[in-house]
Parts: structure tokens; sequence; C-alpha cells
């Protein structure tokens, strides 16, 4: 075994043994280690910080967990990985919800103004940004499940799968979701 890997070894046996010090010299290790594999892939500094604190996080809360100390570099990379994967997914959710949104909200203001007066299309169009901006307020979660549930017509299954829960959270999430969408639209117009 290497110098290197040796000292890996001994803080990760510090850091399973509660030692600050030890969980504190061994994240600065795999923030170095990590920066640039993360970095090549996002392309962008600041997602790439984001990522290594999520990463790290769940290396501190987990570390216990890592049943062979020898596989740590591996176990580090996979989790880093899929924090990445996560990130990626997150943004093309998002991504293709406000194209939808962009693209129904044009189409929906021309066909208004085509077939009724202008008035009624500019209340259905700032009707829509309301919308639009109160969808922004809510949490991810709830924005990402009302667009797979209602603009997509996901069944629950699909849902709890795309944001990795159970169909049952799924809806639970798509109720609570409703709710904060109403509770927020409601305060708006008063």
């Amino acid at each position: 075994m290497s110098e290197d890997n040796e000292y890996i070894q001994q803080l990760l046996s510090e850091a399973r043994s509660g030692s600050r010090t030890g969980m504190g010299r061994l994240a600065v290790i795999v923030r170095e280690r990590l920066y640039p594999f993360v970095l090549r892939t996002t392309l962008n500094h600041d997602l790439t910080e984001d990522i290594l604190q999520e990463t790290l996080l769940t290396v501190v809360r987990q570390v216990t967990s890592l049943r062979e100390s020898l596989r740590f570099w591996p176990w580090v990379y996979r989790i880093a990985w899929s924090k990445i994967q996560d990130n990626l997914r997150r943004r093309r959710v998002r991504a293709s919800g406000k194209a939808w949104l962009l693209q129904n909200q044009y189409q929906g203001s021309v066909a208004k103004a085509t077939s009724e007066n202008l008035l009624e299309a500019k209340i259905y169009q700032e009707t829509l940004q309301q919308v639009s901006d109160v969808l922004e307020q809510i949490s991810r979660q709830h924005r990402d499940v009302l667009r797979l549930r209602y603009y997509e017509q996901l069944p629950y299954a699909e849902i709890a799968s795309l944001t990795r829960t159970t169909p049952q959270m799924a809806r639970v999430r798509f109720y609570r979701a409703k709710k904060s969408l109403k509770a927020r639209l409601l305060a708006c117009c008063l």
C-alpha cells in the first residue's frame, strides 16, 4: 500500500471513530481530488462547488456505512457522479417545464388575440404571467411534480421513478404542491 493510501486509510479510520479533525482532513483531500473531475464534467465553477458540497455532505454522513475501506475512492467518485446526474436531471426537468410554459403562453395569447379582442388577450397573458411567477415561488419539488402530473400527464408510478420516490409519496407531493399553489395564488389575487 502506498504512503498516500495509508494516510487516507488512517484518516478514514479516524473519521469513522468520530474524530472531527480526521473527518476535516479527509474532506479536504476528497475535495482537492474531486474538484478537477467534477469541473471537467460540469464546466461550471459554481455548479462544481455546489456538487462538491453535496458530495462531501453525503460522504460525511455515510462514512460509517462504507464496508471496505480500500474501496473508498470508487465509493466517493460514485457519490459525486450520482450528484452530477441528479443535478443534470433537475436542470432538464426545470428547462422542459419553462419551455413548455413559454410555448403555450405564446400560442395561447396568439389564439386569444385573433379570436377575441386585445383586452382579453392581455388579461389572459397577465394571468399566465401571474401563474408563472407563483410557480417560481413554490419549492422545486412542488414545481416538478405539478409539471409532470399536469403538463406531461404522467401517472404517479412514472413520476415516482423520475423523482426517486414511491408512487404514494408522489401522490402526497402532488397534493401538497396543489395546496401550496392554491394558497399562493389566492394570496396573490387578494
